[in-house]
């Protein structure tokens, strides 16, 4: 089973003390127990580490579950309100140009993999000997740069960084928490190669 690490990125109005802070924490939280750092797979966590007050994801509040957007950089905005009708955001990002293959998952939970090819070391790759090496393997990974979060409800999406019939695999999770509603994976698998549907499994990622 492939292990997974997590890459956190600053969501405003996050103070960069409280930031690194709040990195360390993720970092002790899930160091594995096994030498070998094995099988990387980049875990951006829409949180914030300031304490404000931030409504939970709460179906039926009238609002649309998700919209996508393209603004005039080129650059593609998602804004996801409701953890429901993955198709639904699957057809939208569609209308960008976008190939996309969006999960929705329950609290303590995960996709069994793996799933599909994917482009590069950040899934499914050979294992980092150490963090340094996992966090540079990651980093400079077009499936990182693919995408960024933006607010504790928005990913920006980056198409120059994806190319022709590459598929956008991301998989939202419940947090349980609304200081951060959910947690986001993102990677690319490659060019006409399947994607296999997500069988969910228990366990934190």
């Amino acid at each position: 089973m492939d292990a997974l690490k997590a890459m956190w990125q600053t969501v405003p109005p996050a103070t960069p003390d409280e930031l690194a802070g709040a990195r360390q924490r993720l970092l002790r939280g899930m160091r594995p127990r096994r030498r070998a750092v094995t099988g990387p797979r980049l875990l951006v966590a829409a949180g914030v580490a300031a304490a404000i007050s931030i409504t939970p994801l709460i179906a039926g509040t009238g609002t649309a579950a998700h919209a996508v957007t393209r603004g005039p950089d080129g650059t593609v905005e998602v804004t996801v309100n409701e953890l429901r009708d993955p198709a639904g955001l699957e057809a939208k990002l569609d209308a960008v140009g976008i190939k996309a293959d969006v999960t929705f998952l329950a609290p303590a939970t995960r996709c069994a993999g793996p799933r599909f090819t994917g482009v590069d070391r950040a899934y499914g790759g050979e294992p980092a000997s150490d963090a340094s090496e996992l966090r540079s393997l990651v980093e400079e990974s077009r499936s990182y740069k693919a995408t960024r979060v933006k607010s504790v409800r928005t990913i920006q999406i980056f198409p120059q960084y994806i190319k022709p019939d590459e598929t956008l695999v991301v998989e939202f999770r419940d947090n349980g928490n609304p200081e951060a509603p959910w947690q986001l994976g993102a990677w690319l698998a490659e060019a006409g190669t399947p994607v296999k549907p997500c069988t969910p499994v228990a366990g934190a990622q």
